[in-house]
C-alpha cells in the first residue's frame, strides 16, 4: 500500500512540474507574441523566456502554430469573461452592442496589444496557413450568437447575415479602434460612434440616431 501511495504521489508531483512548464510556456508566448509579434518569435525564444530547454517546447506543443492557437484561445476566453462581467440585463441588441464595445475597449486598454497580437493575420509569410482563419471565428463567435437571436426577434433587417457581420464587427473594430485613438477620441466617443453606425447599417429601428 505504501508503494502504491508513494507511486501516486511522484505521478502528480510530475504531472503538475509539467503543467507548470507548460503555464510557463504559454506565459512566455504572451509576452513575446505581444512584444514582437507573431512572425518574429521562434519557438527557441519561447522556451528561453519560459526558462525551460528547447525540447521542452516540443514535450508540451506540436510548433509554433499551436501555441499561438493556445495563447489566442486564452485572449478570446479573457475578453470574453471580462466582457461578460460588464455586460447587465439588457433589452435588445442596440443595448448589447453598447456595453459590449466599451467592454472590450476597456480590455484592450488595460492589456495593451493582446487583442492586437491574437488576431494578427498568420498568412503574410504563409499562405496556407488557416491559424488566424480559425482564431477570428472564434472571437466572431460571441457577435454572432448575438446577433442572429436579435434577428430571430425581429430586430434586424432581413438581409442580415449574422456570421458574415460578426466577423465584420471584428475586422471594423480591429481597424478603427487604433486610429481612433491616433485622432484623439475618448474610449466613450469611439464607442458611440461605433454603436450609432452598426445600428444603423443593422436594426430596422434604431433607438439612438442622434448624429
Amino acid at each position: 500500500m505504501t508503494d502504491v501511495s508513494e507511486g501516486k504521489v511522484t505521478v502528480d508531483r510530475a504531472g503538475k512540474r509539467k503543467a507548470e512548464k507548460r503555464d510557463r510556456l504559454l506565459a512566455a508566448a504572451r509576452l513575446l507574441f505581444i512584444q514582437r509579434g507573431y512572425h518574429e518569435t521562434r519557438p527557441q525564444d519561447i522556451a528561453r523566456e519560459a526558462d525551460v530547454a528547447h525540447g521542452t517546447f516540443y514535450s508540451h506543443f506540436n510548433d509554433k502554430k499551436e501555441i499561438f492557437l493556445a495563447f489566442a484561445n486564452e485572449a478570446q476566453e479573457d475578453l470574453h469573461d471580462f466582457v461578460a462581467t460588464r455586460i447587465p440585463e439588457v433589452e435588445g441588441y442596440e443595448e448589447y452592442l453598447h456595453f459590449a464595445l466599451n467592454a472590450i475597449q476597456e480590455f484592450s486598454e488595460q492589456n495593451p496589444g493582446l487583442l492586437r497580437s491574437a488576431l494578427v493575420d498568420t498568412k503574410v509569410l504563409d499562405p496556407t496557413d488557416s491559424t488566424s482563419k480559425m482564431v477570428r471565428s472564434k472571437f466572431a463567435s460571441g457577435f454572432i450568437k448575438v446577433l442572429m437571436k436579435a434577428k430571430v426577434r425581429g430586430e434586424l433587417y432581413d438581409d442580415v447575415d449574422p456570421e458574415l457581420m460578426g466577423h465584420a464587427m471584428i475586422g471594423l473594430i480591429q481597424s478603427t479602434a487604433p486610429q481612433s485613438y491616433r485622432m484623439g477620441k475618448s474610449r466613450e466617443e469611439f464607442v458611440k460612434l461605433m454603436a450609432t453606425f452598426l445600428s444603423r447599417a443593422m436594426v430596422k429601428s434604431p433607438k439612438d440616431t442622434a448624429g
